[in-house]
Parts: C-alpha cells; structure tokens; sequence
C-alpha cells in the first residue's frame, strides 16, 4: 500500500507508517528533503496552495495499488488536496485518511477552512469520485490514550493511529479461523468510515471518531493461537458478543477472528456510514 502524506500532519504520521516495510511513503509539504519528498512553494493560504499546485507526474511515475492519502483538515496544504488527486486516480485506488483537528482551538479562517475541506471530501466520497473517507479526532485519539504529555503530544497520538490501521489492514490481508469480514464494494453507499480498538473481555468499542449513523460494522479479534486451542467456552463468548452487536436492526454486522503467537489478545473495530458527518 502507499501513504502518501500532505502537510505537517500527513507528513507525520506517514513517517510513523514508515517503520512497517509493507508501505510505500510519499511526502508532499513545504520545505521538505529527502527520498520520496516533494518539496512545495510556501503559499499565503488555502487558495493560494490549490490554484499553485505543480505536476506530480513525475513523482509518481513509480505508484500504483492502494493508496491513503493523509491530511489534516486546518492545514492550509490540504486545499491541495484535490489536484493532487486528480493527477494519480487513473494509477491508484484512494482512500483518504482525515485527521478532524480540536476546531475549538482554531482561529476563524482555519475553522472555515477545515470545514469547507471535511464536507467537500465526504462528498466525493459518497460519490465515488474517492474509494472511501477514513475520518479520525485528535480529541477522540486524547480520550482514548488519557493522559497524554504536551511535548510528544502527537506523537502519541498518531502512534495509536498508525499502528491501529496497520493491524487492520494486517488481518484484512488474513484468512480468518472463524467468520469473514465484510469489505466495501464498487456499489456501495457506506463510503465514509472510522476504526477503532475492541475491548474483547468488556465487549466494548471506542472509535476514533463519533461517527453518525453507523450502518455497517466489523470486528476483528486478534486472540493467541494457545487460547484459541484451550478455552472450550470462547466460541461461545464471542457469538453472543457479535449476536448482541446485531441487535440493531439497522447495523450489517460482520467479524473475523484471527490466530496470533501474541501473549496478549486485541480487538479492533471499523464502522461504515452512507451519511455526510457533521
């Protein structure tokens, strides 16, 4: 898979993607050296940065596969987003991966930014212009963790991100011992989404995004390879887990359950939306 990064905040949680060999890391943002970086002219603002967008043909000459596209929403590069796009969606299927910032601590033309760029890119993935729309809180990811310290902030942070999705998308690309997850399809209208970690003993889910009106839900258990061999009773427990979470009637629920040679078991979650967030 490639991630490619745009801006500070995409720039840094690619990096953070970089230390599993399974991606390919691109990086677009001002002032940036180094292999697979592009370096962009500072711009005053938003409007500035998309009407001054470069070729990237050259850049990408090399991409092809599945690609995340990384941003956060009040970064001025983000209104760039769209041409760069637009340049590399007949190489690679898309999806974008938006980091939804504390709005609260935004000045006003950042507010406004942030939210022209949220709404515009839910659209294009409702409307299949991208393959989906993966949305994250910065304030959802703090509550989660607890604590966390102001220096290293979002590092500890986009650590709980990063490897979160590539556990999720380690398992996506495993045969499950017990049950099957449900993937998006070319017709589907579930286009917007988050993740999130799955309390396996408590049946409990925290998403990294409050998201709106879930309508498709999958579990994934990560359990060792020796309990899934000696607990005569965990069958049981997880179907009534997966029976209880389909409930409601509204929600498609789906799960996978994964043999490990961890000591320690995990869960992970992903809920799909056919709904525009707020």
């Amino acid at each position: 898979m490639n991630i490619i990064g745009l801006g500070k905040a995409g720039c840094n949680v690619a990096d953070v993607f970089a230390k599993y060999p399974q991606y390919n890391i691109y990086k677009i943002d001002v002032d940036l050296k180094g292999d697979n970086c592009f370096a962009i002219k500072e711009q005053k603002g938003p409007e500035e940065y998309e009407k001054s967008a470069p070729s990237f043909k050259t850049f990408f000459k090399g991409l092809k596969g599945n690609s995340l596209f990384v941003i956060g929403g009040s970064g001025a590069t983000s209104a760039m987003s769209l041409r760069i796009m637009e340049q590399i969606k007949d190489k690679s299927k898309i999806d974008v991966l938006y980091i939804k910032p504390d709005t609260f601590m935004l000045n006003q033309t950042k507010t406004t930014h942030e939210k022209v760029t949220y709404n515009v890119l839910q659209h294009y993935a409702r409307s299949s212009a991208i393959n989906a729309m993966m949305v994250v809180s910065n304030p959802q990811l703090e509550n989660i963790l607890g604590e966390v310290p102001i220096i290293g902030y979002y590092d500890k942070l986009n650590e709980l991100l990063v490897s979160t999705i590539h556990m999720i998308n380690v398992f996506k690309n495993s045969e499950p011992v017990m049950g099957g997850l449900t993937s998006i399809d070319k017709d589907s209208t579930k286009r917007i989404y988050t993740v999130g970690i799955f309390d396996i003993e408590k049946s409990e889910e925290k998403l990294f995004f409050p998201l709106d009106t879930a309508r498709e839900k999958g579990y994934i258990y990560s359990i060792s390879k020796e309990r899934l061999q000696s607990e005569g009773d965990l069958h049981k427990t997880i179907t009534s887990q997966i029976k209880e979470k389909s409930q409601d009637e509204n929600v498609n629920v789906s799960f996978g359950v994964f043999s490990t040679d961890y000591k320690t078991d995990y869960g992970y979650v992903l809920a799909y939306s056919p709904n525009i967030q707020n």
